[in-house]
């Protein structure tokens, strides 16, 4: 059965959208905490939203444990209330949009924030082939009083900002509450968060998923709450800007691991090139004993941030993305525990040699005064470098078992066999 979206939009919804009348198109999703005040204006305006549609839609009030009547408030007023037993915004969404029924659904604040009806055009987006679409407020309007000062000009530009440069993202409102998606699209998500970083871990997922993108200017209205708002600015910006660092390997870790053990290892080299006590110059700058601490010190700090890189991204593409990853891929098909035990044992071995050098000449002079600081520090640093390649070489092999275990899975599930080996493999 055909469905006409809106004569303007031109726009006609398949028989594959819907296969009866009763079938829910969309679903427009309230978090809700005490909103008895607000809750009215909301679910008239996204009942409306829907109407303007044209569809068949339902408002979900998700309640994270209201105590003013707002769940029978809701219920009165046609909503189906969804109670959500964990505290917090991110479980709100996550138990509301799982509770949801549509196809495609939209979430926007209970406080009348958002006019829902600025919803119908961000439907359109998902109707039109978008997986997940944004309102920016920035790109539409915002009334005055709408927004502290600190969030327009500081908190969300900034936060806005690192995301687009971190993630490849095309963002002009991260912080938007206004938003909507499709439910394959949420459920591949594999969101996580309890609290208000969900926003973040929404768009920084939907980037790294390769998501078809959108954004739809809307208009921030000032809230209709007699009380403080449950957002805690600098503590939920702290908790956005820690989640947006952990998605970020290739800034965060390798980038500036790389530049130090490089760094490190050019000085340790440089020094290496000249006997101990004496000078090694670059024009005019000159570089004795002392630059070894530092050429150890920047080596080590770099290697570790480079594998703690690749647990960290391998942890991640285990435990919070349901996309496969490329470089996982082939660094699991070029790394294994044999090469990973070898190149430790090799570092080991390396390192020993200067060290034994250092004590067969130590012994030699009847353990008298000994001017060896720079082979003695070369060989601390190759031993150390094998230490830390073991170690996590060990947690790296724990990791990628759960990589393929999950790989396998997902294989499993495409092809309809993971009804009969899950149990086994889990």
């Amino acid at each position: 059965m055909a469905v006409h979206i809106a004569d303007s939009e031109n726009l006609i919804l398949g028989e594959n959208f819907l296969d009866d009348e009763d079938k829910i198109l969309v679903s427009i999703v309230l978090p809700c905490l005490n909103e008895v005040k607000t809750l009215p204006q909301c679910i008239a305006n996204a009942i409306a939203a829907i109407d303007k549609l044209g569809v068949v839609g339902e408002v979900v009030v998700a309640d994270n444990g209201s105590s003013d009547g707002s769940q029978q408030l809701a219920e009165q007023l046609g909503a189906r209330v969804v109670d959500v037993s964990i505290p917090g915004y991110g479980a709100a969404i996550i138990g509301g949009v799982m509770n949801a029924r549509g196809r495609y659904i939209a979430m926007g604040d209970a406080d009348c924030s958002y006019d829902f009806l600025d919803a119908v055009p961000i439907f359109y987006e998902l109707f039109k082939g978008s997986d997940f679409c944004m309102g920016s407020r920035f790109r539409g309007k915002i009334m005055p009083g709408a927004m502290p000062w600190h969030h327009r000009h500081i908190g969300t530009p900034i936060l806005t900002a690192i995301i687009n440069l971190l993630h490849r993202g095309r963002y002009s409102d991260i912080n938007c509450g206004l938003r909507a998606f499709s439910k394959k699209a949420f459920l591949e998500m594999s969101l996580e968060s309890s609290g208000m970083e969900l926003a973040s871990e929404m768009v920084i997922k939907a980037s790294l998923l390769g998501f078809n993108i959108s954004e739809v200017p809307i208009t921030l209205h000032k809230d209709g709450r007699d009380r403080k708002p449950h957002l805690k600015s600098w503590s939920d910006g702290w908790r956005h800007l820690k989640y947006i660092v952990l998605f970020a390997p290739r800034v965060i870790y390798w980038v500036p691991g790389f530049l130090m053990l490089l760094s490190g290892l050019i000085m340790l080299i440089a020094l290496n090139s000249v006997p101990s006590g004496q000078n090694f110059y670059v024009s005019h700058l000159r570089f004795n004993d002392h630059w070894m601490v530092l050429a150890a010190l920047i080596s080590i700090i770099g290697y570790e941030l480079i594998l703690t890189g690749v647990t960290t991204y391998l942890y991640t593409s285990i435990h919070r993305l349901s996309k496969q990853s490329r470089f996982i891929d082939k660094l699991v098909n070029i790394v294994h525990i044999e090469r990973i035990f070898f190149l430790s044992l090799a570092l080991f071995t390396l390192g020993l040699i200067p060290e034994l050098w250092v004590l067969k000449t130590w012994i030699a002079n009847a353990f008298g005064p000994l001017n060896a600081i720079r082979p003695a520090v070369t060989g601390l640093i190759l031993i150390m470098l094998s230490m830390q390649t073991f170690f996590h070489g060990v947690f790296y092999t724990i990791l990628l078992d759960q990589y393929q275990k999950k790989a396998l899975l997902g294989m499993l599930k495409m092809s309809g066999g993971l009804t009969k080996l899950d149990s086994v493999l889990t």
